[in-house]
């Protein structure tokens, strides 16, 4: 789905601006309710956002925030958010809420898409696309993926969210990192109150996946860094054989593995003793190594650098300093650019030197540091320097190599007083080679070796692993629905439900919090629930409340606040009129031309079986093929079809295949 979106310079007058890295901070751009439903804070949150499309009644809108990246030089994006009217898409149902094993939650009104483009120029051109594959497809394949987008999550209406696609610089993106687009959607769910959000694990560090190489290194998924954990089994695999391949691929004993590894590769054994000689601690498992070569990845320069000893710049003509009080300055614009908030960011000239006047009175000494300071090594620290292109003004930044140099305690004395050039003895690209190199050949493909014996089940549990890919977030985790109920208060907040009484099991809505003057009585109860349960819901549009478990009928003119005891959940009892037979009242649609009406996510799942050799028994998100005898479902992968293979057109199970050969041939 596509919604047109006007000019940027039309668009961006007048709009606020925002911060990247603090937008939905608590209080920032503004205070939300927190305990605030999701509906209610979504509608706060774009109030101070910029309308991109719609407005009228029942046409999709589309709002806009600029956000401002901290970088050199600052950039802004534009993060989008899309109302989307459920009734009107193409796709009620919600794929991968069936996937995720939330197939029985009611279909709402309305998803909200929140979208971060990749290029905002083709946005403007094309159209933002926004909506979710509902194909055969993965949903990693979707259109978010197809699209470019950096990010893509959708909320339905009551707080249950997926995130869709994510990208960082892996995917193309050209300014901000996967973490940093994560934080930001995390602080959004957050901030808003989201109940659950799923998502489908596919990441990526080049040829690697990160759901098997942050699982050992780690114990979790790379997403477990904000609090995702295991959703729903894939291909049959449940926590505990989860858990258990985690566990036995982390404890795989290094004094063991490298003896092996010298069998097929003289690599590898060279790098387990590179890390053991960098790390200041025994590694004593895989888990061990994996985890510190990605620990020491972030700390190691990108690529291969040179820098030079400071204490270079005392033999230029200008110095006429001694080498004591150029050490002092220089170790002073360090502490300087060491203490800026936050870490590692570019600071202007000017504010190194007011901070460094504090400690440096002589200004001509710390004129000749800043000037002479460019690519220099100062302790542990490499002095960055480079002119900001947008202000023409320059700024200085600290890159901490103290993991990387050639000497133990930093750059080796010089005693010449030259200016000596200093080469790291590691760098990011070569520890990623190495890493990629050790995890394709004992994780990925081990060789024959690491595949009997005592490693034996290091390639089944690294399939289970990978077949791990729902992961889910509680949002609400260890925070009991109670009710706010008491003297003296403005409002009063219940947490309801509905039991209808005439409806089919499908029809069971999750509590929702329902805000009411502290005065409020029985009957106003009922018909603020009603109006809720009605907008939020598609199935619950004829819903009508008839009565309060647990209260009499008689009593709608008494007030809450002492029939509702503090604390309790709120039943609201009624009835529902079938979809088919309003339809009939409102259009005059002849009898026996209704359609059946689909109320939840995964309404006609229960005509279909599933019954797969790994144990699965419904739908999961991997791909499938229905037996053309007994109509039953199973993975195509487990029948031995290849995922690069198509599916047949005419495919029978395994079980069917040897019915039908145990037949007794017919004799004339």
């Amino acid at each position: 789905m596509v919604i047109s979106l006007g000019s940027s310079r039309r668009r961006k007058r007048g709009e606020m601006l925002f911060r990247f890295e603090s937008f939905c901070q608590p209080g920032y751009p503004a205070p939300l309710a927190g305990g605030g439903a999701f509906r209610d804070n979504v509608r706060a949150l774009l109030g101070l956002s910029h309308l991109e499309a719609g407005g009228a009644h029942g046409e999709t809108k589309c709002w806009s925030f600029q956000l401002e990246l901290h970088r050199h030089p600052p950039t802004v994006v534009r993060l989008f958010v899309v109302e989307e009217v459920v009734d009107a898409s193409p796709q009620r149902q919600c794929h991968l809420c069936r996937h995720v094993g939330w197939g029985r939650h009611l279909i709402c009104s309305k998803r909200f898409h929140f979208v971060l483009p990749k290029r905002e120029l083709s946005v403007e051109a094309d159209g933002l696309h926004y909506g979710i594959n509902h194909g055969p497809e993965k949903p990693s394949k979707g259109t978010a993926t197809s699209r470019g987008h950096l990010l893509h999550g959708v909320v339905h209406l009551n707080g249950f969210g997926h995130l869709v696609a994510l990208h960082g610089f892996e995917g193309g993106s050209e300014f901000v990192a996967g973490h940093q687009i994560m934080d930001l959607w995390d602080r959004i769910c957050s901030s808003l109150n989201v109940r659950k959000v799923s998502l489908v694990d596919t990441a990526r560090k080049g040829h690697m996946e990160l759901r098997l190489l942050h699982g050992v290194a780690y114990g979790d998924t790379w997403f477990g860094r904000w609090g995702y954990r295991f959703g729903r089994p894939s291909y049959g695999v449940a926590l505990p054989s989860y858990q258990q391949s985690l566990h036995a691929l982390q404890s795989v004993p290094l004094c063991l593995l490298v003896p092996h590894l010298s069998c097929f590769s003289q690599d590898l054994p060279v790098v387990v003793t590179k890390c053991q000689a960098i790390s200041g601690h025994k590694l004593l498992n895989l888990g061990d190594l994996l985890r510190f070569m990605l620990e020491l990845r972030t700390r190691l320069p990108a690529t291969s650098v040179t820098a030079m000893d400071y204490r270079g710049i005392m033999s230029e003509a200008s110095c006429r300093w001694s080498a004591k009080r150029v050490d002092m300055a220089a170790r002073a614009v360090v502490d300087a650019l060491r203490l800026t908030e936050p870490p590692a960011r570019w600071v202007t000239r000017q504010e190194v030197r007011d901070a460094a006047r504090a400690y440096i009175g002589d200004t001509g000494l710390l004129d000749f540091v800043l000037k002479s300071l460019g690519n220099h090594i100062v302790g542990n620290y490499v002095v960055r320097r480079a002119m900001n292109p947008v202000t023409k003004v320059l700024e200085y930044c600290l890159e901490d190599v103290s993991s990387v140099l050639p000497a133990v305690g930093g750059v080796p004395s010089n005693g010449g007083g030259g200016k000596m050039r200093v080469r790291f003895q590691l760098t990011r690209a070569q520890l990623m080679r190495d890493l990629t190199h050790l995890y394709h050949h004992v994780l990925k493909e081990p060789s024959q070796a690491l595949t009997t014996g005592a490693f034996g089940a290091i390639p089944a549990a690294a399939r289970m692993v990978l077949d791990t890919k729902h992961f889910v977030k509680d949002y609400h985790e260890g925070f009991a629905p109670i009710n706010s109920v008491g003297v003296g208060h403005v409002h009063m907040n219940l947490c309801c439900t509905l039991l209808v009484r005439n409806g089919s099991p499908e029809l069971v809505a999750p509590y929702e919090t329902v805000t009411l003057p502290a005065h409020a009585t029985v009957g106003e109860l009922k018909w603020e629930v009603q109006r809720l349960f009605r907008e939020m819901y598609l199935g619950l549009r004829t819903f009508t409340a008839e009565s309060v478990a647990g209260i009499g009928a008689s009593q709608d003119a008494c007030p809450v606040l002492g029939l509702i005891d503090v604390g309790s959940a709120v039943v609201i009892e009624g009835t529902v009129v079938e979809q088919h037979q309003q339809q009939l009242a409102d259009e005059g649609v002849q009898p026996g031309n209704e359609a059946v009406a689909v109320v939840s996510e995964g309404d006609g799942d229960s005509e279909r079986v599933v019954d797969c050799a790994c144990g699965a028994d419904d739908d999961d998100g991997e791909r499938m093929a229905c037996c053309d005898i007994c109509e039953a479902w199973q993975h195509t992968r487990c029948a031995g079809i290849k995922d690069t293979d198509d599916a047949p057109h005419v495919f029978v199970c395994n079980r069917c295949d040897n019915d039908v050969l145990s037949f007794l041939p017919l004799s004339c």
